[in-house]
């Protein structure tokens, strides 16, 4: 992407190596930037960047964005700043213990009006919605993903004309599965034992969580259960978001969310 758009700039706070902007810094220094630990300084430089014509990329830490909330909105959405935050260490990471899990990006930033949100299920989406993000110029974008070893790409049946990946299909409607990034592993690993049971399940991908996309409202139609699967809080979540659209559109399908609960969580593996 930065060969081909010169105006692409990375800000990081301390962070450049384990956010993987060292090598961008290697190739092009006088587009990287590090403001040291501070997030707020960070995002209003961005926005500064932005107005003066150039595309910049904030690469830090999920749990550490929290810091920077009011800037995201004043500075960058308020004033349709075109910037790409990508945040790495987003959901549970672990060992890190409590202050870095990087559970509430997704119930903070979504209420930023005009703010789009992807959540990559794989490593090939996550080049793919990247590429899609930087191509905003009137909005903040954000593109999120978990620490950890990618796994295999996981690809769709299909793609709908909204951008939603549809991962596995039934022709008995029952369960339609919502996985948020790379929950979407786990829905297809629920279909399955669903499958066993008799029960058939639609596993999907909405690839860009927020706004929700009009085609997850349209489907969660058709069947007679929905259930959203995220790896942040549920208390103001994808799932609640996808609830509220639901209501809006007349659509009394019965939903189900599961995310993590709202409390401070120990030391663990991921998969724990």
């Amino acid at each position: 992407i930065a060969d081909r758009r010169p105006d692409i700039v990375g800000i990081s706070g301390a962070m450049t190596i384990p956010v993987g902007l060292d090598a961008f810094a290697q190739k092009y220094p006088s587009r990287v930037f590090d403001v040291g630990i501070a997030e707020q300084h960070a995002v209003t430089s961005a926005a500064g960047m932005a107005f003066g014509g150039l595309h910049p990329v904030v690469a830090v830490y999920a749990t550490f964005i929290n810091r920077a909330f009011d800037q995201v909105l004043m500075d960058v959405a308020l004033h349709k700043a075109g910037v790409t935050f990508v945040l790495d260490r987003a959901g549970v990471t672990g060992p890190d213990g409590a202050s870095h899990h990087g559970m509430w990006d997704l119930s903070i930033l979504q209420i930023v009006p005009t703010i789009r949100i992807a959540a990559p299920r794989d490593a090939e989406r996550l080049r793919e919605e990247l590429r899609e993000a930087v191509a905003v110029n009137d909005a903040p974008t954000v593109l999120r993903f978990p620490k950890g070893v990618a796994g295999a790409s996981i690809d769709a049946v299909r793609r709908l004309p909204d951008g939603v990946d549809v991962l596995k299909e039934s022709a008995a409607k029952d369960v339609l599965i919502v996985g948020v990034g790379p929950m979407a592993a786990t829905g297809l690993a629920i279909a399955e034992l669903l499958a066993a049971q008799g029960i058939g399940a639609t596993v999907v991908d909405p690839r860009w969580v927020v706004p929700v996309p009009k085609s997850v409202v349209t489907m969660s139609a058709e069947h007679r259960l929905m259930v959203t699967i995220e790896d942040g809080i549920k208390v103001g979540g994808i799932g609640t978001r996808v609830r509220q659209d639901l209501r809006e559109a007349q659509v009394d399908t019965a939903l189900t969310e599961i995310g993590l609960p709202d409390e401070f969580i120990d030391h663990a593996t991921r998969n724990q």
